[in-house]
């Protein structure tokens, strides 16, 4: 399995097991009828820094979070508890990675006329040379 599926994962595992109030609600990609608040993954993209002997690439992936409108407090106070979750967090058992680092996290009206929550990480994985 790829890096990348390996991360959204490991990602998706986190959440649900530090974040009591979306446990069993993160998905790669929800459906219409999924009640609020939940989880999808959003875009994610990565750079190569592999350095002599070490190949690696630091990944970005997006977290999406979604509550309803009359909840902007409830998902900003959400969106930190998945930031504190997620910071500083490594499982180097399933993957060869250094600690995840948030970059950002934003709370903004969605056109839907819901909130969403931006949380987005990056983390740097080594890979096997073969």
């Amino acid at each position: 399995m790829r890096a990348g599926r390996r991360l959204r994962q490991l990602v998706i595992a986190r959440i649900e097991d530090q974040v009591a109030a979306l446990a069993g609600k993160v998905f790669d990609q929800a459906l219409a009828s999924t009640a609020y608040p939940y989880v999808t993954l959003g875009p994610s993209y990565w750079n190569d820094t592999s350095v002599t002997c070490v190949k690696a690439r630091t990944m970005t992936l997006q977290i999406d979070l979604w509550h309803s409108q009359e909840s902007k407090g409830a998902c900003e106070d959400l969106t930190d508890h998945i930031a504190a979750a997620i910071e500083g967090w490594s499982d180097t058992a399933a993957l060869t990675m250094h600690p995840a680092t948030i970059s950002l996290v934003r709370v903004l009206d969605d056109p839907s006329g819901n909130v969403h929550g931006i949380i987005q990480l990056e983390v740097r994985i080594e890979q096997d040379p073969a």
